[in-house]
């Protein structure tokens, strides 16, 4: 494939490309085309681009699934996880082609004649990018299927995860190799292979020795028709998967880590952010991908699962450098906005962080996949300013537009109808939340059954869906980023009159509350009742094992307790089992556990 149009996009979109006799386009500049568009919010347009060239050739194909697996995974809706899956495999069947129902014209640059027994074979340009696409495939349908959190999708999604890891760390080494006998550096900017650091549980090598072992020895003359800038492309192409896929093994916590490594494979994580670094400045059209999920893994994941330690301030100089770089190439992107939303919430800057969001709501007026995903920040927003209509509306909407959950944005809409004095309103919209649940078993709808299950006979108070509204933002890690008004009001909400069987949550609540706004004795004495409360057989099952973690994460940052609070995580950790959110506390556990090995 001809990659000198790279980064030089058709004039006139796709139709300059290829008309209807076959003539020839760059697949290569035509798919960063068609992903840019869908950044700087032409969706129709990039939809248009790859659904008219989707059978060209398979680069075209995966990007087109990849447009349907991001739209997909933006909603979570069942009808859009099949169809992406669908579309996979379709981008499967086309790069598992060795000539046939491949337009005429490209397939000059797709094959070629071996030197050594005459005949036509892909060229290696072609078969490494098909080798990228089929891990690529094999990592994004592992995702589809592992995000319903069914027992049978974490199993299938494994064994993907592990083809797709294997053909990720072959066609990755192969790359390397060709660099070598070219006698290139490959430089800092390359990582030659995952080896461990601070940041990483395990590490790839073994994976990559037994790969070694089996090949047989390369001359140049074998790649001496792929050059250097497809070589260049490739890389990126390869590091975007290669390094995902490290990045997010690496954060899985022990009990899941081991499943996974009996798969066969280990994570790195500090080798994953630079395969994700590389990616988002190469000329494959994943680079505004990997940049993307930098900015995923800086705004959401760091400070949702508490990767570091109680500051942001990485986070956020890490996001604001990627958004800075990325700003005269997509100035008006709704996606980027809604990062840039992101960075602001994470400062606390909550008003400047709306602001944002409305304005990425507006740019995304042909995409209802980001408008949904705004409209849920806005919700967010307003719910940590205890602004209670105004997040109600927002939740509202999402429950009838969304058709994932709906029995969550139910969930969050009665709380917020009963903070505002509608209680009889709220206790209908409890009573729905278990009808409409459609998938019982998964851990989410679990706990908002339960929680709604309370008010099936009995109305609750406007104090009680003040406190649901603090636990969500608890468990869903807001509180560190909400402003001491904001803390200070939910901390005079706490001090109600609740009935026996709500003050072990009130006391976490509120130990949360004061250690977010630095009142280190006050929170501990909290967390303290909040232990102690737990016990009894009526109190939240979560509580116990939360409480654990937060007065020993406390207790840790001085040297003269820092052995009672590790043997409090610990204990967290060993001591409680199938309560609510039990993995998303497991990933924090580990995290802080691994930050903190000295201590004994």
């Amino acid at each position: 494939m001809a990659s000198s149009a790279v980064g030089k996009p058709a004039s006139n979109g796709a139709e300059d490309g290829i008309d209807s006799a076959g003539e020839a386009i760059d697949d290569v500049a035509m798919s960063l085309q068609g992903i840019d568009l869908l950044l700087n919010n032409g969706f129709k347009q990039s939809q248009a681009i790859f659904e008219k060239y989707r059978d060209y050739s398979p680069l075209m194909s995966a990007g087109s699934s990849f447009v349907t697996f991001m739209n997909a995974m933006m909603t979570f809706e069942d009808e859009k996880l099949d169809g992406a899956v669908d579309s996979l495999k379709e981008t499967e069947k086309l790069c598992n082609l060795e000539s046939g129902n491949i337009v005429k014209s490209f397939k000059s640059k797709v094959f070629r004649k071996d030197s050594k027994t005459g005949n036509t074979v892909l060229s290696t340009e072609e078969r490494i990018q098909r080798q990228i696409i089929l891990a690529d495939c094999q990592l994004y349908m592992a995702m589809l299927v592992m995000i319903r959190q069914e027992v049978t999708g974490y199993i299938k999604g494994g064994l993907l995860i592990r083809k797709g890891y294997k053909m990720y760390e072959k066609v990755y080494k192969e790359i390397g190799k060709v660099y070598k006998i070219r006698g290139q550096e490959l430089g800092d900017e390359l990582p030659s292979s995952p080896t461990d650091d601070n940041n990483s549980e395990a590490s790839s090598e073994d994976g990559l020795a037994n790969h070694m072992s089996d090949e047989k020895v390369i001359s140049p003359g074998d790649y001496s028709d792929l050059s250097d800038a497809d070589l260049a492309r490739l890389r990126g192409g390869a590091s975007f998967g290669y390094g995902l896929l490290q990045l997010i093994i690496s954060m899985m916590p022990p009990n899941l880590l081991k499943v996974v490594n009996l798969f066969g494979f280990k994570g790195n994580r500090r080798f994953g952010l630079q395969c994700l670094h590389l990616a988002s400045h190469s000329t494959d059209m994943k680079a505004p991908l990997a940049m993307l999920s930098l900015l995923w893994y800086h705004t959401v994941v760091r400070p949702f699962f508490g990767l570091d330690d109680k500051s942001t301030t990485s986070c956020v100089t890490e996001a604001t450098a990627i958004l800075e770089e990325n700003e005269p190439k997509y100035p008006n992107s709704s996606l980027v906005m809604f990062y840039r939303g992101r960075v602001l919430k994470i400062q606390c800057k909550i008003e400047e962080a709306l602001s944002v969001y409305n304005l990425a709501l507006e740019a995304a007026a042909d995409q209802r996949e980001i408008q949904l995903i705004c409209v849920y920040e806005i919700g967010w927003c307003n719910l940590m300013k205890f602004y209670w209509e105004d997040s109600m509306l927002a939740f509202a909407r999402l429950k009838e537009e969304s058709k994932w959950s709906q029995s969550y944005y139910a969930y969050l809409t009665g709380m917020c109808q009963g903070a505002l004095g509608q209680v009889e309103t709220a206790q209908e919209m409890f009573r729905e939340v278990p009808q409409i649940s459609k998938r019982k078993n998964e851990q989410l709808e679990k706990f908002l059954i339960r929680k709604s299950q309370k008010f099936k006979k009995k109305v609750p108070t406007k104090a009680q869906c003040a406190l649901l509204a603090i636990e969500v933002l608890y468990l869903w890690r807001a509180l560190p980023t909400c402003k001491e008004e904001h803390l200070t009001l939910m901390l005079s909400e706490c001090e109600a009159e609740v009935e026996k069987s709500w003050k072990a949550l009130r006391s976490l609540l509120k130990g949360a509350i004061l250690r977010n706004l630095d009142s280190r004795d006050a929170a501990i004495q909290c967390f303290e009742d909040a232990l102690a409360y737990s016990s009894a057989k009526d109190q939240e099952p979560h509580v116990g094992p939360y409480t654990c973690f937060e007065l020993g994460s406390m207790l840790m940052e001085k040297p003269a307790t820092a052995s009672k609070g590790k043997s409090l995580v610990i204990r967290a950790k060993d001591h409680y089992k199938d309560y609510d959110f039990e993995q998303r506390l497991n990933v924090r556990i580990h995290a802080l556990l691994s930050r903190n090995k000295d201590i004994q």
